[in-house]
């Protein structure tokens, strides 16, 4: 309970927000099965079970940021359908990778990248670039990094990933952050960059969540 106090003093002390609107009002995220915990905004949209599959993730997505196939629990960014910028959605999710039962491959990307080699023949399928892999420690724990681009139909999609294996399971965090592209600008897609307000604004924010991560004792 300390660790939660804390992790939500840090949280309302950073989150991303105009001075009139005030600290938002946080909720605590735990698994059913107690094995983790998160934090996040009473504004963003919480999806678990078969509302991750059912649930409306943004506007007009195309590569979705939260798989109901691996996603435990998905928090999706709140944004305006009639906003005319083309950032699209954004989410946090913790999903169970599936099919990976060793800590090198869990940790290596094994899946991944095996998956990348594999659609970059395809040209209607999502094309993720080379993987760069480092650590990083979330509230005491070591988690493997890496950064992916999905580019798809008009589509493109930038994520973050935080893998680490913990009791004998391979979870993998992740930022997902998808805008659309103007035919011409295909070849060089959008970026979430400073530059790009509002989808970089939802990224940090969710970077917000990801910090508050923290496995059960």
């Amino acid at each position: 309970m300390k660790r939660l106090l804390t992790l939500s003093l840090i949280f309302v002390s950073c989150v991303l927000v105009a001075p009139a609107q005030g600290p938002p009002t946080l909720d605590v995220f735990t698994s059913p099965d107690g094995g983790f915990q998160f934090l996040y905004p009473q504004t963003y949209e919480l999806l678990v079970g078969d509302r991750i599959l059912r649930a409306t993730q943004g506007k007009h997505v195309g590569i979705p940021v939260c798989d109901f196939s691996t996603a435990l629990a998905c928090i999706v960014y709140p944004i305006e359908i009639a906003d005319e910028s083309r950032f699209e959605a954004a989410g946090f999710s913790v999903n169970l990778v599936p099919g990976v039962s060793s800590e090198s491959d869990c940790l290596n990307y094994a899946d991944q990248q095996a998956r990348s080699r594999g659609e970059a023949v395809q040209a209607s399928s999502a094309v993720m670039n080379p993987m760069v892999i480092n650590a990083i420690v979330i509230n005491d724990h070591e988690f493997r990094h890496a950064t992916v681009r999905k580019t798809l139909s008009g589509h493109s999609q930038e994520s973050d990933l935080y893998r680490t294996f913990h009791r004998q399971k391979c979870y993998e965090l992740q930022i997902e952050v998808s805008v659309s592209e103007e035919p011409a600008a295909q070849s060089h897609p959008q970026t979430v960059s400073p530059e790009n307000a509002r989808a970089y604004s939802a990224r940090e924010s969710l970077r917000l969540i990801l910090s508050s991560f923290s496995f059960m004792p």
